[in-house]
């Protein structure tokens, strides 16, 4: 059983080890950046309403309890947890399975990696020191054991681990931001920099360089250093990441530089989403003459400040699974790190574990000024959990708490139009609109939002002039282009604009289905078939599960006398699961043969 299970193990095995190398040289290779992301109101067409959402197929995990205990059994379904991303079950079988081969270095990885991401690091420290023995190159290993030394103080065998990871892709840089801290640590801030300098010869790693140098020399009183370090961070041509503008504006603060402070805060996007009530109440906090916290304290918050920066860009990158381990180290380190919480509980929710990721946000400490933002994200994840006047109820409450913010009642809405209740929907953006005051070019959105939901209730005169109103704020807006062009073809209204429009939406987004879809089908309505069936049949290519776009296309093969074909995808329509009023349409057409949809209320 243990070679058949080795023998497994190298087929597997010798497939993924190359691409997952690749993952983690070119994952960082983006300016780090906060993982926090505010949910949005864009759609990607008007026939689709449904959010895009990371699928996860046959997330179902057995009990463990209920399998046989085998090693290949066990490992099998160790990889199906982790392929799931449900790293409790995943730990419980790759544990078995080790066992049975307790020195196969494969298994050894995977109930590893399945440990630290159920934060179990202790229990995992004996595993890494087995793969570090062996002289396995592994960098989860050299990480783990070297962040539990940093967490008891021992920063020089913190070094020696770190000395040891990977001199290829983005590991020296990654070895360097770390090293760095346990220097500082050790009291050597000299050597500190001089290790963060490599950070500066990769332009995407410059503003990292400029942060934590700046971080360094506040903590050890550098302040001339600090203050320029922390400009040059805020003022990075890829933006200022909120992380940055706090850790600056907390150092302009301490250092008798308030007004400075004021406007760096005053400064950063609205835009950026519930994060920025931290910003909001770092004003009232120096309108009240409180003194600033900083946002790093010792060497060990420094070094968790890392570790969520690259648990923050791979969860930018969608590499969860590396996400979640940096993630739950940073948390080893410091175990009351509100970011790296939010974190973590963003991971659940992408992975589609919301009922860990609603337990996570409820964890935010009530003192921490991300607060509000965690329970943003806490109501999203009620909602996934099917939990909707839960989160009704918490955004509301929200609403009531700070009346002067929009953000909150956003997101009821999208919720609310996302469940289809189009007119409560309605209602709720209205009170945002209220509450927003000066119309900026950033709130296309929220017309955007309320237009199709207007639209979905019937109130088209309303519903146009909201989208009428998001173009001129954001002219040339792809979505918002298609949407309304679209609709004025569905109405046989205004057909040449509505196919200018679209054009222009589909030279932005070429390969969104939808939106060539909605091309072809203007074309098919001023009867320019020839041309039509070219779009169509792309978007079917684009989205080919989408039974609309196949009744399109199959219009379009009936009109240019491909009528079997036609009747084909006319069929195959039916077996989409297309909309009551879809199905009854198709059906009339095979039963009565051709389409009857080119009459136009207006060509002008």
């Amino acid at each position: 059983m243990v070679n058949l299970l080795t023998k497994a193990l190298r087929t597997i095995s010798s497939a993924q080890n190359t691409a997952c190398r690749q993952l983690l040289v070119f994952a960082l290779l983006p300016l780090f950046a906060s993982a926090c992301t505010t949910p949005g109101t864009g759609e990607s067409t008007a026939k689709s309403e449904q959010k895009n959402k990371n699928e996860i197929t046959d997330v179902s995990v057995p009990d463990p309890s209920a399998l046989p205990h085998t090693p290949l059994g066990g490992y099998l379904a160790g990889r199906h947890a982790r392929k799931v991303y449900d790293s409790s079950a995943a730990a419980v079988f790759f544990n078995r399975a080790l066992i049975a081969d307790p020195d196969n270095s494969e298994l050894l990885r995977h109930t590893l990696a399945a440990m630290v991401g159920e934060r179990k690091i202790e229990e995992s420290l004996p595993l890494a020191n087995r793969l570090i023995a062996s002289n396995v190159p592994d960098p989860t290993a050299l990480l783990t054991v070297a962040s539990e030394f940093v967490r008891t103080g021992a920063y020089e065998k913190a070094r020696e681990h770190l000395s040891s990871l990977p001199r290829t892709g983005f590991y020296p840089y990654l070895k360097s931001l770390l090293t760095s801290w346990t220097l500082v640590g050790d009291n050597d801030g000299t050597t500190a920099l001089e290790e963060l300098e490599l950070l500066q010869t990769a332009s995407n790693f410059s503003a990292t360089h400029d942060y934590h140098v700046g971080l360094i020399t506040d903590l050890l009183g550098m302040t001339g250093l600090a203050q320029k370090t922390f400009r040059s961070a805020v003022t990075s041509v890829r933006g200022p990441r909120i992380r940055s503008v706090l850790a600056a504006g907390s150092f302009f603060e301490r250092n008798g530089q308030t007004d400075n402070a004021r406007k760096l805060y005053q400064a950063f996007p609205a835009s950026a989403g519930p994060e920025t009530t931290v910003l909001d109440a770092a004003l009232s906090r120096i309108d009240a003459g409180e003194e600033a916290p900083p946002l790093v304290y010792n060497a060990k918050g420094g070094f968790a400040e890392a570790l969520y920066e690259i648990g923050a860009a791979f969860f930018k990158d969608r590499a969860y699974a590396p996400a979640l381990i940096y993630t739950q180290l940073a948390l080893h380190v410091r175990p009351d790190f509100d970011v790296a919480q939010i974190l973590l509980a963003d991971l659940y929710v992408a992975t589609g574990l919301y009922t860990e990721a609603v337990k996570t946000f409820r964890n935010v400490p009530k003192e921490s000024p991300f607060l509000w933002s965690a329970r943003i994200r806490l109501a999203s994840a009620l909602n996934e959990l099917g939990e909707l006047e839960a989160a009704r109820k918490e955004l509301r409450t929200l609403a009531t708490e700070k009346k002067e913010r929009s953000d909150s009642l956003m997101v009821l809405a999208d919720l609310l139009r996302t469940k289809e209740q189009y007119h409560d929907a309605v209602s709720v953006y209205d009170e945002a609109i209220a509450r927003i005051g000066t119309i900026e070019q950033r709130h296309w959105t929220v017309f955007y939002a309320r237009g199709m939901s207007l639209e979905r209730s019937g109130e088209w005169s309303k519903a146009e002039s909201d989208f009428l109103r998001a173009l001129e704020l954001q002219p040339d807006q792809p979505l918002v282009l298609n949407y309304l062009g679209y609709s004025w073809v569905d109405m046989g209204m205004r057909l040449p604009e509505a196919r200018s429009m679209i054009e222009k939406a589909v030279s932005q987004r070429p390969n969104d289905g939808y939106i060539v879809d909605s091309l072809g089908w203007v074309l098919y309505r001023l009867k320019d078939f020839d041309a039509a069936l070219v779009h169509l049949e792309r978007a079917v290519e684009l989205r080919p599960n989408d039974p609309v776009i196949t009744d399109h296309y199959g219009d379009a093969l009936w009109q240019t006398g491909r009528r079997t074909e036609a009747r084909f995808q006319w069929r195959r329509a039916l077996s989409l699961n297309p909309n009551p009023d879809l199905l009854k349409s198709v059906e009339e057409k095979l039963r009565r043969g051709g389409p009857t949809n080119l009459q136009t209320s207006d060509q002008s």
